[in-house]
């Protein structure tokens, strides 16, 4: 350590290495007083024999922000990507965006909470601002940009479970009356939105009565294909843009803007069909005459995908069929789906399989058994629910 006279500044000094020619690789801190440049490079000797490297203390959240999309886009599933592209254009950025992150600390993840509640909306829009900053850190930490994840120390904003959103055993049982065969393998399955509407014709084996969950319907994003050359501002409108899928996810492009990826648990699974269902499914196929060109069970007139949005108008109109006048989503039947399963005393390792809830662990070591008991456990569930009070 010494006194620079030039610049009226002390240097500490410490070997880190060598460079590819050989010459010696060294770090430098300053500071004005001798006891700070010392406190200094005992905190970079520290980094150093901690991670290997002297941590990043420049870089801001911003620019984190936009390295780290770069890199997860190449991994993440379409809905995912455009859920974390969300959080950090409408949250992260404005809020924390021109903070270092190596300076960051658990209140500044509580400021990004108070932040975004302010804004008057609910508790899973500040969870999926968490959630991001959180993946967005954890990338930081394995680059060797900072040492911890602050925002692992700090609870994720929940609600309290209420009634209203899912159906009472009434309401199910007038809805599984009503005899829409969506609804039903909705209810039977506690399949996702994004599945039911992905399911094609020949996913369902009706010699063997099962319905193969193998993929999710998702909305890509779009990303210029003519390296900035076509004139469009947005991507949407090239002559060549190209999906914006990772490329080891294994996906199908439908049309426009619409693909098939795998489901969440990225693997497939097998979902056993009451006969009265598959009667139903058969019947609705049958009698589609309209245009069908990606094979989908369910789909608008013209063929075309159907949106989230279709989705929960028409099982609004279900409802109201049945009586019920209820603002419900199709997810609502998924958190039904679990509840009823419960209350029908079927084991959690049956039911969450067949939703696709297990972990994969569990999966593996329970696949013969749950192949057995999933048929009854679907089976004690209808009966449960078509059972009258």
């Amino acid at each position: 350590m010494f006194f620079l006279e030039s610049r009226g500044l002390w240097r500490g000094v410490i070997d880190n290495g060598f460079h590819s020619d050989g010459r010696r690789r060294q770090r430098y801190v300053h500071a004005k007083t001798r006891e700070e440049c010392v406190k200094k490079l005992r905190k970079l000797m520290n980094e150093i024999a901690t991670h290997g490297e002297p941590l990043d203390h420049h870089t801001r959240v911003a620019d984190l922000a936009k390295a780290w999309l770069e890199d997860a886009g190449g991994r993440l599933k379409p809905k995912t990507m455009q859920g974390y592209r969300s959080a950090v254009s409408a949250s992260i950025v404005p809020i924390l965006g021109k903070r270092v992150v190596s300076e960051l600390r658990p209140s500044d993840v509580r400021r990004l909470h108070a932040a975004v509640f302010s804004r008057g909306v609910g508790a899973s829009s500040v969870a999926s601002a968490h959630r991001a900053l959180s993946a967005m850190l954890s990338f930081a930490v394995d680059e060797g940009m900072i040492a911890r994840n602050v925002a692992e120390s700090v609870d994720i904003p929940t609600r309290a479970p209420t009634n209203r959103d899912s159906l009472s055993r009434a309401e199910t049982q007038a809805l599984l009356e009503d005899g829409e065969p969506r609804w039903v393998l909705s209810l039977l399955s506690g399949a996702r939105d994004g599945e039911l509407r992905g399911l094609r014709v020949e996913d369902i084996d009706f010699e063997a009565k099962v319905a193969h969950i193998s993929w999710n319907l998702a909305e890509a994003t779009s990303q210029h294909g003519c390296g900035g050359t076509c004139g469009y501002k947005r991507a949407s409108n090239c002559p060549q843009r190209i999906l914006d899928v990772a490329p080891n996810l294994e996906s199908i492009p439908l049309e426009g803007r619409w693909v098939l990826v795998r489901p969440k648990s990225y693997k497939p699974r097998l979902v056993p069909l009451t006969q009265p269902l598959a009667d139903a499914l058969r019947a609705q196929i049958d009698a589609d005459g309209g245009p069908n060109p990606h094979s989908l069970v369910w789909h608008r007139a013209q063929g075309t995908p159907l949106t989230n949005a279709d989705m929960n108008t028409s099982l609004r109109q279900a409802l109201r069929r049945a009586g019920i006048r209820r603002p419900a989503t199709v997810h609502w039947l998924r958190h039904t789906y679990t509840t009823m399963s419960e209350h029908a005393g079927i084991p959690w390792v049956v039911y969450s399989r067949i939703s696709g809830h297990a972990s994969e662990d569990i999966s593996r070591r329970y696949t013969h058994q749950l192949e057995v008991e999933a048929r009854d456990g679907i089976a004690r569930l209808d009966a449960y629910l078509r059972e009258h009070r």
